[in-house]
């Protein structure tokens, strides 16, 4: 396995699977903990949130760390604090989440809009829902000023690199 690149400053577009792709993150009592997990972890971490999503298997993310914490710490205490809680939960031990994850800088606007679209069309493209509005556990109703019902991480204005508002 290579090292990853650190790049201070730096965009990463991040997507980790559960182990063997079991779909825990289905029921929406995991999924919302999870999206509380990251938005904990985001206010602890002082890290930004441009984007997220949580597929039944897997959660995607684009955010950029600030100075303290890398994006291989961020993550180990993202999916170390949910696999703490799911086994308590279900009296059981063991991985909950594949060893590692993939992580991309997102070096300009292009990218960080290809990657945008991607996340919050993917609940589409599986048959999660008919519109990527409809799909609880995304940030595409921060993007699009939809009206969420559930429960809504809060994402940070993107840089203006990347041409987009919020």
């Amino acid at each position: 396995m290579s090292k990853r690149v650190i790049k201070p400053g730096a965009v990463y577009y991040i997507e980790t699977t559960t182990k063997g792709c079991i779909e825990i993150l289905s029921d929406p009592h995991w999924a919302r903990f999870l999206l509380l997990s990251v938005g904990y972890h985001c206010y602890m971490l002082n890290y930004k949130t441009y984007a997220y999503l949580i597929m039944p298997e897997s959660f995607y993310l684009i955010i950029q760390p600030g100075r303290m914490y890398t994006i291989s710490k961020i993550m180990k205490l993202i999916k170390g604090n949910f696999a703490r809680k799911y086994n308590e939960y279900k009296k059981r031990e063991g991985t909950v989440w594949s060893q590692s994850f993939d992580a991309e800088i997102i070096e300009d606007e292009a990218d960080f809009k290809e990657k945008l679209k991607y996340i919050h069309q993917l609940p589409v493209i599986r048959e999660l829902a008919k519109d990527p509005g409809h799909y609880e556990f995304s940030s595409y109703n921060n993007y699009s000023r939809g009206r969420r019902t559930t429960i809504q991480l809060v994402i940070d204005k993107p840089p203006e690199k990347f041409g987009l508002k919020l």
